[in-house]
């Protein structure tokens, strides 16, 4: 049997210093880069045809998100009748918003439900305490990498 002979070289590796990164702006975590502001869930409730308007309102200031659904009355068809109202569908519009947008938004609102008298409904907003993940307030915010 013949034996291999295996040369064995000596290999050099230079070690190049390590670069500290500092935690600055664009290492840092989200929340310390980026000012974290307060989301409120907006509810609109208003007459059949009118979720259009309201969700150009809210777009106007800002809101992340906007969605319409489509609701009925409650009001018996007696007391329909008696009021004079023959369309008792709504329109729900919920939209996500920050919490400094609320008053513009209220004003406008005030505003558009003021300028008709077919302009009519009730708003109101719930306070978001908590929301799970950086990437799902990015989403509701549609917040930009940068």
């Amino acid at each position: 049997m013949a034996k291999k002979v295996v040369e064995e070289k000596e290999v050099v590796v230079e070690k190049k210093p390590v670069k500290q990164v500092k935690k600055n702006e664009e290492t840092g975590p989200f929340e310390k880069r980026k000012d974290l502001k307060k989301l409120v869930f907006y509810t609109i409730i208003v007459n059949y045809g009118q979720g259009d308007n309201i969700i150009r309102i809210l777009k106007n200031n800002n809101s992340s998100s906007q969605y319409i659904k489509v609701g009925e009355g409650t009001a018996s068809k007696q007391i329909l009748d008696i009021l004079n109202i023959e369309d008792n569908r709504k329109e729900i519009v919920y939209s996500l918003v920050s919490q400094e947008a609320v008053y513009d938004i209220k004003r406008e609102l005030e505003a558009y439900f003021a300028a008709s008298k077919r302009n009519k409904g009730i708003a109101f907003t719930l306070d978001l305490s908590t929301v799970v993940g950086v990437k799902v307030y990015k989403f509701l915010t549609q917040t930009v990498r940068g």
